[in-house]
């Protein structure tokens, strides 16, 4: 998918998962004896000034996490690293949290909603069907180098243990592929964790060493 679809998809179904929350908020909002027409009137206004507003805060901040949209998760459900930032244009909103705290949790629970489940993930699941061919070995091997070297733009924990483990294997043409797209994201981001170092060869371990990254436990 490329970046401009993945963007258009999000932000369809950012505005359908605001208008849920929105429509919440009304029914919340109001007592049991108010009239529809008044629920509608009140709903229209919110959700004309307000779903726009956070409409654009939110997309400006999915537009950071873009590039990440290849990166599975490390366990639990498929989602964006960093994907917390949806929270950030919920800051200014404090202050009505601190007068309609009810309305104010629910339209929190309908970011992370839209984070957790509602953002297209068929990226980050094309990567870890990708991190599972890399250590089927009945993949054929030119074919499993090609895959370590593709996934060397991408520096989730589940993508440097599959190279890890990579960098472990039999075959030597995957073992190099794997040990130089490792060594690919350690220039870059100079950390790795201590136990996923133990799990190289000696040989490979004084590699990565030479690299003069930080050892960190746990990552």
């Amino acid at each position: 998918m490329s970046p401009g679809r993945w963007m258009r998809v999000s932000l369809q179904r950012y505005v359908l998962t605001a208008l849920g929350g929105w429509t919440a908020v009304v029914a919340v909002s109001l007592p049991s004896d108010q009239l529809p027409s008044t629920k509608l009137l009140l709903g229209m206004r919110t959700g004309l000034v307000g779903i726009p507003l956070l409409t654009i805060a939110t997309m400006f901040v999915i537009s950071l996490l873009a590039d990440r949209r290849y990166e599975p998760a490390d366990g639990g459900a498929l989602r964006i690293p960093g994907g917390w930032m949806v929270a950030l244009p919920l800051v200014p909103l404090l202050p009505i949290g601190i007068l309609a705290l009810p309305q104010y949790l629910i339209i929190v629970a309908t970011q992370f909603v839209f984070v957790l489940w509602v953002l297209p993930r068929q990226d980050s699941r094309d990567t870890a069907a990708v991190l599972r061919s890399l250590a089927d070995p009945a993949v054929p091997a030119e074919q499993r180098a090609r895959m370590a070297r593709a996934v060397a733009g991408l520096r989730s924990r589940p993508v440097v243990a599959a190279l890890v483990h990579a960098a472990n294997d039999e075959e030597l043409e995957v073992a190099e592929a794997g040990l130089d797209a490792l060594c690919t994201i350690l220039r870059r981001d100079r950390v790795l964790g201590e136990d996923l170092l133990l799990k190289l060869s000696p040989q490979a371990q004084r590699h990565v060493r030479a690299l003069d990254i930080r050892v960190r436990s746990p990552w």
